[in-house]
């Protein structure tokens, strides 16, 4: 499992972030690099991008939720290769 995690956005600490709106699922594939949740601070968005391709199998932050860098915001299971 890969985390997904807020990055750290130079901001100061005291600085809410708030999760806005999640783009995909629970159970729906994605790409490394994909846009998967959008986060809120002030009134500017940023998007937090899949950092590997697989499927997103839980969320740990629902919209409005408060987070800081480093929190995980959700998980995803890589795809294991045949060979």
């Amino acid at each position: 499992m890969i985390p997904l995690v807020v990055p750290p956005l130079g901001l100061p600490a005291d600085e809410p972030i708030h999760v806005s709106c999640w783009l995909v699922s629970p159970g729906d594939q994605v790409v490394e690099g994909d846009r998967l949740v959008e986060l809120l601070i002030g009134e500017i968005t940023f998007d937090v991008s899949s950092p590997a391709s697989g499927r997103l199998v839980s969320v740990s932050a629902d919209v409005d939720e408060p987070v800081t860098p480093g929190s995980v915001l959700g998980k995803i299971a890589t795809e294991e290769k045949s060979l």
